[in-house]
C-alpha cells in the first residue's frame, strides 16, 4: 500500500501524481502545495511552517519543542497505518539540513521494509538494497552513495561499471554516472546505497 507525503521543500506540480488509492499525508507546510490538487487524507505537524491549522481534514498537532522532525513523525504515522510504500514530494531542496534529515528518515524507514522514494524538483532519491532496474534517456545521470558502508555493489549497462565494489560513506565512488540507454541494473548484495536521479522539473 503506498502513501503519498508532501513536505514544505521545493515542489514540483508537474511531477506531483496521486492514484485514487493512496493514502495523502500533508507534512506542515506541504499542505499549501497540494490542498487545492488532490484530496488531503491526513495533515501532520506542528504547522510553524504553514501559519496555521488546516480545517475540514483529521490533524496531528505536534508541539514545535519535540525531537522528531514532523516528516519523521508524519512516516511513522504512515508506518503505523501500515503503508510499506512511501513516495514523498517536498523533502528535497530548500534548507540543506532539512534536506539530510529526510534522507536520514528515509533510511531508517527502509531499513524497516518500506520502499521509500524523494521526489523533488532536479532529482529523485531512493534508498536501494538488493536489485533494482533505472530506465531513462542515454546520457542522464545517477549517482550512488553509501550511507555507511555497503557490499557487493554492482552497476550494469552503465557508462561506469562495478563490479563486487564496496561503497564507503568517506569517498564518492558512486558518482555522476550516466545511462546508456536501455535498462541499467543496480545490486547491492550487503546494505543500503542513496540512488539520487537527476531529472529537471518542466516548470
Amino acid at each position: 500500500m503506498r502513501c503519498i507525503l508532501v513536505g514544505s521543500g521545493e515542489f514540483c506540480s508537474d511531477k506531483f501524481c496521486v492514484d485514487a488509492q493512496d493514502f495523502v499525508i500533508a507534512v506542515d507546510g506541504g499542505y499549501g502545495y497540494i490542498k487545492d490538487l488532490c484530496q488531503v487524507d491526513l495533515a501532520v505537524g506542528d504547522f510553524d511552517s504553514l501559519g496555521y491549522i488546516p480545517e475540514g481534514i483529521a490533524t496531528l498537532r505536534h508541539d514545535p519543542i519535540k525531537d522528531y522532525t514532523d516528516m519523521y513523525l508524519a512516516f511513522e504515522e504512515a508506518y503505523k497505518r501500515g503503508y510499506d510504500e512511501f513516495t514523498v514530494y517536498g523533502a528535497l531542496g530548500g534548507r540543506l539540513d532539512h534536506t539530510l534529515a529526510n534522507i536520514q528518515c528515509a533510511y531508517d524507514f527502509a531499513k524497516r521494509g518500506v520502499k521509500v522514494m524523494l521526489i523533488g524538483k532536479d532529482c529523485i532519491a531512493e534508498v536501494v538494497t538488493g536489485k533494482k532496474i533505472i530506465r531513462g534517456s542515454k546520457g542522464q545521470t545517477f549517482s550512488l552513495f553509501a550511507f555507511d558502508k555497503a557490499g557487493g555493489v554492482y552497476i550494469r549497462n552503465g557508462k561506469y561499471p562495478l563490479t563486487d565494489a564496496t561503497l564507503v560513506n568517506t569517498f564518492p565512488l558512486g558518482v555522476s554516472n550516466e545511462l546508456l540507454g536501455g535498462d541499467c541494473e543496480i545490486e547491492v548484495r550487503d546494505g543500503y546505497v542513496l540512488l539520487i536521479r537527476n531529472c529537471v522539473c518542466k516548470r
